[in-house]
């Protein structure tokens, strides 16, 4: 898995949110991509930030960045920091591996912030990448 380190500027993420578990997650994103094509939004990258997990309960944000989407309810800030970044090979089912997979890394350090995935969808593209983001120190 190839790795690279990143280092962002403070952004923040509007969209929708949901606590629960993971199982609903695909159902919030099919509704925020409704909700961007029924506003005519162009965004070549999209968030799904892990705010908070509580045993079995996820409390997760899918989003765009904020200067897209000021109508969406719901919204994040996503601290300027570190982060370690791998693209999650296999797609969505991948996530979860990768995650653990940079958590696992004797060389990564994390630090308190949220960790997130990118969703990489080019304009004019029919398809996307996806990447795992922890917060490192």
């Amino acid at each position: 898995m190839e790795t690279r380190i990143v280092e962002v500027e403070t952004f923040k993420v509007k969209g929708y949110a949901m606590k629960g578990p993971v199982a609903e997650i695909p159902g919030l994103w099919d509704g925020l991509n409704t909700e961007i094509a029924n506003r005519g939004i162009v965004a070549e990258e999209s968030f799904g930030l892990c705010l908070a997990m509580e045993g079995q309960e996820i409390y997760y944000l899918a989003g765009v960045e904020a200067d897209l989407a000021e109508a969406f309810p719901e919204e994040a800030i996503v601290p300027a920091g570190k982060f370690i970044v791998a693209l999650a090979e296999g797609g969505v089912s991948a996530i979860p591996t990768t995650f653990n997979a940079l958590m696992a890394m004797d060389s990564v350090k994390m630090r308190h912030s949220f960790s997130f995935e990118r969703y990489i969808h080019p304009a004019g593209s029919n398809g996307y990448d996806i990447e795992v983001w922890l917060p490192i120190e």
